[in-house]
């Protein structure tokens, strides 16, 4: 399948989907070695996928996630410039709580399943800026 992430009129458009990932006020976020800020887990939708796929596809591919329901709760657009690009980007937001017992709640930094160049954190809501 191909991503749905094309150049047009000077922009790179990229179609996306991401999950909020929440325990206790805690919010699961990538970290990556080659930017300097974190992103929430996601990627892009392939082409002739439901963004319902997509987000469960990549919590599976980058966590491992297989037993949990998202449910959507925002779709965002985004313009931005990173490496002398200029981005355009439509982000659909799925909401997950995961319980105290899950596995992933057990850890505080783990690899990204899918990308050696990220690694995943619980970072408080107190934490963030």
């Amino acid at each position: 399948m191909q991503d749905i992430s094309i150049m047009l009129g000077g922009y790179k458009f990229n179609f996306r989907v991401c999950a909020l990932i929440e325990n206790n006020s805690r919010y699961l976020l990538e970290e990556s070695k080659v930017t300097d800020f974190l992103n929430l887990p996601g990627g892009r939708v392939h082409a002739g996928e439901s963004t319902l796929s997509a987000i469960k596809r990549e919590l599976k591919e980058e966590l491992g996630l297989c037993d949990v329901n998202p449910r959507l709760i925002k779709v965002t657009e985004q313009f931005f410039k990173f490496a002398d690009k200029k981005y355009h980007e439509l982000n659909f937001v799925y909401y997950i709580n995961l319980s105290n017992e899950h596995e992933l709640c057990q850890k505080n930094h783990f690899a990204n399943l899918d990308n050696q160049d990220e690694t995943m954190v619980w970072v408080n809501i107190k934490d963030l800026h």
